[in-house]
């Protein structure tokens, strides 16, 4: 089944050449820069399994003196693909911000 057939709301958004609803709450919901920060890819790039929910509990643990491997067993994450996502994950907002290409 094409794509437009599955999700009627899409195709009605796209033929009248309006923005589609959820950019428009997407654009309006933008945090201030005070609260920025880097999102951890939502799924495991091979398995699919969720890890996005996971950064801000690893984080905590971490900040517990918990080491990365205990921290990772206790939020579940047995799969070493998954666990790759959390450990090589960089903050690099702060250093992205300062190429802010809309200032000049």
């Amino acid at each position: 089944m094409p794509f437009d057939q599955r999700f009627p709301a899409y195709r009605a958004h796209t033929t009248n050449g309006a923005d589609p609803p959820s950019a428009r709450r997407v654009a309006a919901r933008v945090p201030p820069s005070s609260c920025r920060r880097m999102i951890i890819p939502v799924r495991c790039f091979t398995c699919g399994k969720i890890v996005g929910n996971k950064w801000e509990a690893y984080l905590g643990l971490l900040q517990a003196e918990y080491t990365e491997g205990d921290a990772l067993d206790a939020l579940g994450l047995k799969r070493y693909c998954c666990r790759r996502m959390l450990l090589a994950h960089v903050d690099l907002i702060e250093k992205l911000l300062n190429y802010a290409p809309l200032e000049k």
